[in-house]
């Protein structure tokens, strides 16, 4: 978060102290805050605002399978729509720990991908929270994975990272973020044919160019709440506010 101070004087009276606080909604939680996206580049193709009471299966598909890598499972149970919210728990029922996972059901060859999310603090290190885009062929790792904003499973939950996972050996490309990621941030991927850009609150913070790793497949968004462990103590809550993606205009 950026403060700048300004003094302004009202016609005669005494100066006036103004605080101007760039950010100041991210900090203290305040909702539904968007980032000023270029109208002559970008052309918005989708939206979720999450504000009805259930999640929209016409555009989304909500995991019924095993949970990440065998620990426990992914359950549409997981899953809840209120006040505009999204929210994926993960908490143990009958012996058996229980997350959620859903995927977009459209397909995207490059494009813009934002969301706000925020996740809870973790002090069983137990789960990760994840946004990430994964190829239409479900051919992984050849057909990459971009791994958006994901948290780890450190207990604080910061700093938070990035992953871009490509070729057949599953190589990566890893920036990690300075940030809290119980805190809420807007994230952004920039994915075109020749590099990927990464935002974090409507600044670029990380640039990949390497082009045997950027992907030239459709790709399609999905949003989990990753298990690490077989078992957890208490629960842990992943929250997005919103999801958009946008297509280059020129690409129309």
């Amino acid at each position: 978060m950026h403060i700048f101070f300004e003094i302004t004087y009202i016609y005669n009276m005494q100066p006036i102290l103004i605080l101007v606080l760039t950010g100041f909604l991210f900090l203290f939680g305040g909702r539904s805050q968007h980032i000023t996206v270029n109208q002559k580049k970008w052309k918005l193709v989708f939206t979720e605002d999450f504000n009805g009471s259930r999640v929209n299966e016409n555009e989304w598909s909500m995991y019924n399978s095993p949970g990440h890598d065998g620990n426990g499972l992914r359950r549409p149970s997981a899953f809840s729509v209120a006040n505009g919210m999204l929210t994926v728990k993960a908490e143990m029922s009958d012996g058996v720990l229980i997350s959620g996972g859903m995927a977009h059901r459209r397909n995207y060859r490059y494009g813009k991908f934002e969301f706000r999310v925020r996740a809870e603090k973790d002090p069983a290190e137990a789960t990760s929270a994840v946004v990430l885009t994964w190829p239409e062929s479900e051919k992984w790792p050849e057909d990459g994975e971009n791994d958006i904003y994901e948290t780890g499973t450190a207990a604080d939950r910061k700093p938070f990272h990035t992953f871009i996972h490509y070729d057949q050996t599953n190589k990566q490309y890893h920036f990690q973020h300075q940030a809290d990621a119980s805190e809420w941030h807007i994230i952004a991927m920039e994915w075109g044919k020749e590099a990927l850009h990464i935002y974090r609150d409507g600044i670029l913070v990380h640039t990949l160019t390497d082009q045997q790793a950027i992907p030239q497949v459709a790709h399609h968004l999905c949003i989990q709440l990753d298990a690490f462990q077989k078992k957890m103590s208490g629960e842990v809550k992943m929250y997005v506010d919103w999801v958009k993606i946008y297509q280059l205009r020129q690409e129309e």
